[in-house]
This record gives structure tokens, C-alpha cells and sequence, in this order.
């Protein structure tokens, strides 16, 4: 327990100074200056979120296939006719770079005919005049939730199942961080750090609080 104790003390004398020189540095630029600064650190924030959802987007859209790891639902085989296409870009929901847009005609292997459009240059104008092989997935009663694609090994799309969970962290880390530099743009650093170490204090008042009620009992 005292080294614990010892532990907790280095920690919070780190934090403590760590805040100090935060606090410092902002009263040195001053009220206009530090918060500019902090809303700075926000657009930067932000910057980078948008450009890593983009570098995401991209490395997904080089895969053609339907998005499925697992075994079931089953692909089923399918054939596609290429209509129309529209090329987007460079910077779009694709990510960067230039991708085609194509809505195709597929042929399922149940006898129905799908119209839609598939992304990513999954297709392209150059594949009309003839029938494309295509995989179908189909999710819910009556195929009512279906996706279309190429035939693409599984372990791509388990590697992009892996992908969207890191992805999904990482909004999630860069959000947070977006709204504390928000919130110390909104109220400078000093009150921010002030709000923090009052909210720090309860939780630490609380938490002995419920271990002594915790030690009584045992008792």
C-alpha cells in the first residue's frame, strides 16, 4: 500500500507540473494568443481526422469484393452488365484519388434481376460489352439487404474488418481530443485545468469514501 501510495504521489507531482507548464505558457501569450493557440491545436485535430478517414476510404476502395469474412451468408455466384458510369474525385467519399461509379444490371443466381450501382471502381467503363462475374450477399429475410462485388479472397475482407475497428477507435480518440482542446479554447487553460483537478478531487473523495463503507462491512 505505501508504495502504491508513493506510485499515486510521483504521478500526480508530474501532473502537477506538467499542467504548470501549460498554464505558464498560456499566461505567457496571454488570453487572446492562448486561446488562439489551443483553437489552433482543434483545426489541426480535425485536419487530421479528415485526412486519415480519407487515407482509410482509399485503401478500402482497392477492394472489389462484397465485405464479407464469414462463411454465411453464402456468396452466391452472379453476372453484371455495365450501364452507365461517372468518375468522382480526386478527393471524394472514395477517398483520394479518381474512382468510377457504375450502375450495373446483375443477374443473380436465383433468376432475379438487380439494378445498382457499385463504387470503388469495382467496375469500369471498359468492362461493358459483356457480362462481369460478380458475387452476391444477401443479409435478412426475402433479400432485402444484398451487396454486390467481384469475387475477392476472404482475407481481405477480415483485414478491412479489422480496419473499420481501428477506425472507429480512432475517431473516437481524435473526437475527445477535438472537444478538450474546445473546451480549453472556450474557458483558457488555467480554468479548464481548475474544472479538471475539482472533478479529479470528488472522484478520489468518493472512491475512499466507498472503500472505507467497503472496510466496515468486512468488519
Amino acid at each position: 500500500m505505501a508504495r502504491t501510495g508513493e506510485l499515486n504521489d510521483g504521478d500526480s507531482d508530474q501532473t502537477a507540473r506538467l499542467q504548470g507548464e501549460q498554464i505558464a505558457a498560456y499566461e505567457r501569450r496571454g488570453p487572446f494568443w492562448g486561446r488562439l493557440t489551443q483553437f489552433a491545436a482543434v483545426v489541426a485535430l480535425a485536419a487530421g481526422l479528415v485526412a486519415s478517414m480519407l487515407v482509410l476510404d482509399t485503401v478500402q476502395s482497392f477492394y472489389p469484393g462484397v465485405g464479407v469474412f464469414k462463411s454465411t451468408p453464402a456468396q452466391q455466384p452472379a453476372e453484371a452488365i455495365v450501364d452507365e458510369c461517372r468518375r468522382v474525385g480526386p478527393v471524394s467519399g472514395d477517398g483520394f484519388g479518381y474512382w468510377w461509379h457504375c450502375a450495373v444490371t446483375v443477374q443473380t443466381r436465383d433468376g432475379r434481376e438487380v439494378r445498382t450501382v457499385v463504387r470503388h471502381s469495382t467496375v469500369t467503363p471498359a468492362d461493358r460489352g459483356g457480362p462481369v462475374e460478380f458475387r452476391e450477399v444477401c443479409h435478412g429475410k426475402g433479400n432485402t439487404d444484398c451487396r454486390y462485388g467481384r469475387p475477392a479472397w476472404r482475407i481481405w475482407a477480415l483485414a478491412l474488418a479489422v480496419l473499420g475497428i481501428l477506425r472507429t477507435g480512432l475517431v473516437l480518440v481524435l473526437l475527445m481530443l477535438i472537444g478538450v482542446y474546445l473546451l480549453r479554447t472556450a474557458v483558457g487553460v488555467p480554468r479548464y485545468y481548475t474544472w479538471v483537478n475539482r472533478r479529479g478531487k470528488r472522484r478520489r473523495f468518493e472512491a475512499r469514501r466507498a472503500d472505507a463503507a467497503r472496510s466496515l462491512d468486512g468488519e
